[in-house]
């Protein structure tokens, strides 16, 4: 799992150096002419939420970190997406993100589909090693299986385990309140 330090990311600058070295762990290239940004290149343009778009000397082509990439098109500051990306990584649901972010429940839906898709695509397709899986391991409550019924042939109604309530001794209904 993907493990991102939140301290250590929350400055626009670190995590804007934290996605180029994701994106573009050789430095940043024109998408074009493959053209490496030179040193010290001032940026061409800046967008709504301050991230740099360099101009390319060799071609002209105009580009940003995010061009050409899965995350191309997205208008989310650079710390809002190293938050998002985390969030998906977490676990945590769409509706806490988008309160937690303060973005669109909607547009936070569609890019989580997008990575979804893509990481679905690049999955591991290599076998595993065991012909026998079991999958019940990743349950919290597997293996317990509570007490076996002495007549199997007995129907699902009959068998199942009878859970005392915390009303009454010997029946399942709520204790009445009077």
């Amino acid at each position: 799992m993907l493990v991102i330090d939140i301290q250590y990311l929350l400055d626009k600058n670190k995590c804007y150096e934290y996605l180029v070295g994701l994106f573009h762990p050789e430095g940043l290239k024109c998408p074009k002419c493959r053209c490496k940004l030179p040193e010290g290149q001032h940026p061409h343009k800046y967008s709504s939420e301050h991230l740099p778009s360099y101009r390319c000397r060799n071609c002209g082509c105009v580009f940003n970190i995010f061009s050409y990439t899965v995350l191309k098109g997205i208008r989310f500051g650079v710390v809002t997406i190293v938050m998002m990306v985390r969030g998906f990584l977490e676990g945590k649901t769409t509706m806490h993100l988008s309160k937690e972010l303060k973005v669109s429940y909607n547009n936070l839906l569609d890019w989580r589909h997008v990575l979804q898709e893509v990481a679905f695509g690049n999955r591991d397709r290599s076998k595993l090693p065991d012909d026998a899986v079991e999958s019940d391991e990743v349950f919290i409550n597997a293996g317990e299986k509570g007490i076996e019924h002495p007549l199997p042939e007995d129907p699902p109604r009959v068998r199942a385990n009878k859970k005392k309530a915390w009303g009454h001794l010997q029946t399942t209904a709520h204790p009445s309140r009077g």
